[in-house]
């Protein structure tokens, strides 16, 4: 197998401009799930029931990520060069050790998560803590064969991953609590977990051998070596985000408390866990062009990546600033009023997200993983310090606080570490913050819903019309994202169809 040559990178980098937009459209789709899952099923539950469902299903969550041993980011970096350089033989040794690898870490995973569960969590079923062991370790592997078709260059296929998983798990959720409370949820996810293994395998079409299947650990050692770095950082992105529902819980010891937390978390990580997937689907492009040595134009994708998430999230915050008081009474319900000003915190976060979202896809690309494992590092040490104080004084409040303290210590720390590849993309985010500002203003102006609504159309038409006279954005950027994301939908159309500017299938 050969390459397409520089027509062929170029027909790689219009689709994953492609599948970039349709990321967006998944995004979206997710979005409408999260909304609606958590219009419904907390609701559903009660403060105390949803409470206890939000401890463990963010603990199984945290485990089956665990469980991945950076297989994700190594695939995403070294599998390209496999494909691109025709070495077939040399991938599935890859992709077979790596996947036996991952067999026996979810196994233990799950093991680890029932022990854990049973121990730390007595006042719950045993049936329960058991089927969430099983969701863990299918989960797990689920996500190694997403991550497979990521390595593969199918990103808008890795995409829909989650998207799958939010609206399977919804119709499925709602009867099955109605049905079977609380162990009933828990078989909803085990469910929903297997189809998405199903699909997985399905779409990746990977074929190995049994002699594939014996890790040869000589050969992934380097691969290895890389990949556990980044399992450092992504587990203690998992510790953070999988482990503020338990401190809430330690710290107060209410599981409303608990309730309030996790609720307001969950919208937060609806965006908050799709910013590093939006940008890490950039990496096969990014990887292959530095390969080949063709570092030109690198710092205008970074920057022009960076600008849009940062644009996407402003218009979170704004909308947590003008619109949570009034929405979330009506979309979760009086007694979950606590979470509106738990959102702003957490939106905040978002604007730090942005930078860590970039440095950590650019320690990836340049083989830098230290930084992203010491920043993690640092983020959840923050959260951990700060938390059990902050939650005693100021409830669940309190836990989205240091949220946004350990988001902002970890983007400052990355961001400086990789002042030399992100410095140009730093100014972009320091103009596109910078414009919407001075629109604080309009806070003073609160009142009513009307009023709030009519105060946040104010904000997205000052704030657009701020962009576009300044040169932040331009008419050309929004021509081309939009006929990117409605014209040029990137998923395959036949099952042996082949991407522009990538060999045939392995």
């Amino acid at each position: 197998m050969a390459t397409d040559g520089p027509g062929g990178s170029l027909n790689a980098e219009a689709s994953t401009a492609r599948d970039a937009a349709t990321m967006v459209l998944q995004r979206a789709a997710q979005m409408v799930g999260a909304f609606l899952f958590a219009a419904l099923v907390p609701r559903m539950m009660g403060p105390e029931e949803y409470g206890r469902y939000s401890l463990v299903t963010s603990l199984s969550v945290w485990f089956a990520l665990f469980s991945g041993l950076g297989f994700t980011h190594a695939m995403s970096r070294y599998l390209p060069q496999f494909v691109l350089r025709g070495e077939a033989r040399q991938a599935r040794r890859f992709v077979g050790g790596l996947l036996t690898l991952r067999l026996a870490s979810s196994g233990a995973a799950a093991g680890a998560y029932l022990l854990l569960a049973a121990l730390c969590l007595s006042d719950l079923e045993l049936p329960l803590l058991l089927i969430l062991a099983g969701a863990v370790l299918i989960q797990s592997l689920a996500n190694f064969y997403f991550g497979l078709l990521l390595g593969l260059g199918r990103v808008a296929r890795w995409g829909l991953a989650d998207v799958v998983r939010r609206w399977l798990s919804l119709a499925l959720l709602l009867p099955g609590f109605y049905l079977g409370g609380l162990r009933g949820a828990g078989l909803a996810l085990l469910v929903t977990e297997l189809a998405v293994l199903l699909l997985g395998i399905a779409w990746s079409r990977w074929r190995v051998t049994r002699a594939d299947l014996r890790p040869a650990l000589g050969f992934l050692a380097p691969y290895l070596r890389f990949g556990i770095t980044f399992l450092g950082s992504h587990a203690l992105f998992t510790m953070l985000h999988g482990s503020g529902e338990l401190m809430v819980r330690l710290s107060s010891g209410e599981y409303a408390e608990v309730s309030y937390f996790g609720l307001a978390h969950s919208v937060y990580l609806a965006a908050g866990t799709a910013m590093p997937q939006f940008a890490l689907a950039f990496a096969p492009l990014l990887s292959a062009r530095l390969d080949e040595g063709r570092t030109e134009g690198l710092r205008e994708i970074v920057e022009h990546l960076l600008k849009w998430l940062t644009l996407a999230a402003m218009l979170a915050v704004f909308g947590a600033l003008l619109l949570a008081d009034t929405l979330v009474p009506v979309v979760f319900g009086a007694t979950y009023r606590a979470v509106a000003p738990n959102l702003i915190p957490l939106m905040v976060a978002l604007l730090m997200l942005t930078l860590s979202s970039v440095t950590n896809l650019l320690a990836l690309v340049f083989d830098r993983p230290g930084v992203a494992l010491t920043a993690s590092g640092l983020r959840l040490a923050t959260f951990w310090g700060l938390g059990p104080f902050l939650v005693r004084w100021w409830g669940s409040l309190g836990g989205c606080v240091a949220m946004l303290a350990a988001a902002a210590l970890h983007a400052g720390y990355s961001t400086l570490r990789m002042r030399d590849l992100v410095g140009s993309p730093l100014k972009s985010w320091g103009r596109v913050v910078g414009l919407g500002l001075p629109f604080s203003a309009l806070l003073w102006l609160r009142s009513s819903w009307v009023t709030n609504a009519v105060l946040y159309g104010a904000f997205l038409a000052g704030y657009g019309c701020a962009l576009l006279f300044f040169g932040v954005v331009t008419w050309g950027e929004l021509r081309v994202a939009l006929r990117a994301m409605f014209r040029g939908p990137a998923l395959e159309r036949a099952p042996g169809a082949v991407r522009p500017g990538w060999p045939e299938p392995l």
